[in-house]
């Protein structure tokens, strides 16, 4: 995670953890303003953590959960990050109007399940086809604007809204996030981003990146190095996950 080359201070967290074969990664980019943005985004991180880590949150039974109780879990628990949010918010003025993305990977045997709501994003890159694709949606004002056919890519790119969602963390009280699944294949890779890295940096060019890394840390290193090259913008943040091998059937699925 970087600061970038234009703010002041850093609004992204990231979390990885992993327990027993299961991967748990996290971004989250917190909007709002002086603190209010890194406010929104630790207490997401924290938030989930706890969800997630310790036997009391049933964590040692994560490699075993049938995969509907998986992904009730993972909307639960950012469920309750926008429940702490909003109450922070409620009881500090100087918190009021905070927000914050979530793209939360789930990855255990051949699968993964990514539970998100806002811009950051999470793609898939194939170590057969080479191709990378977008498992996640924006919820942006301008996403959707190109989903209707209102704008083009291009147009997208500079419109004055790219920045502005609809759906975030913090705004209302029955926020949802939206579930993708995808199966994975030995030498699969997943990147997780904020849209600090998406705004300089191409689809195409974080497949071309990964297909000539050896190594996760390479990986965000130079996606990292790349994005603040071209400007650095924003907060740049990047998880990037390689599969070695494929494991066993998802349990329940």
């Amino acid at each position: 995670s970087s600061i970038g080359k234009v703010r002041g201070n850093n609004e992204d967290r990231i979390g990885l953890w992993a327990r027993q074969g299961v991967v748990l990664a996290l971004v989250a980019d917190g909007m709002g303003g002086a603190l209010a943005g890194e406010e929104a985004s630790r207490l997401t991180l924290e938030t989930i953590q706890a969800d997630f880590l310790g036997e009391a949150h049933g964590s040692e039974g994560l490699h075993d959960l049938p995969a509907d109780e998986v992904a009730c879990k993972l909307r639960a628990a950012i469920r309750r990050a926008n429940r702490a949010v909003m109450r922070r918010a409620a009881g500090n003025r100087e918190f009021q109007g905070m927000g914050t993305t979530v793209t939360l990977a789930f990855v255990r045997g051949a699968q993964v399940m990514v539970a998100h709501i806002g811009d950051s994003r999470a793609y898939l890159i194939s170590s057969s086809g080479g191709w990378i694709n977008q498992i996640t949606d924006d919820h942006s004002f301008v996403e959707a604007l190109m989903a209707a056919g209102h704008i083009t890519p291009e147009q997208a790119a500079v419109h004055p809204m790219r920045n502005v969602l609809y759906r975030a963390l913090g705004q209302v009280d029955d926020t949802e996030a939206d579930l993708y699944v995808r199966p994975l294949s030995a030498g699969d890779w997943l990147v997780l981003c904020s849209d600090g890295l998406t705004r300089h940096v191409t689809g195409a060019e974080i497949a071309e990146i990964v297909r000539a890394s050896a190594a996760p840390d390479e990986v965000t290193h130079r996606l990292v190095t790349l994005a603040n090259e071209r400007g650095g913008e924003d907060n740049i943040s990047v998880v990037a996950i390689v599969m070695e091998r494929a494991g066993e059937v998802e349990p329940g699925a």
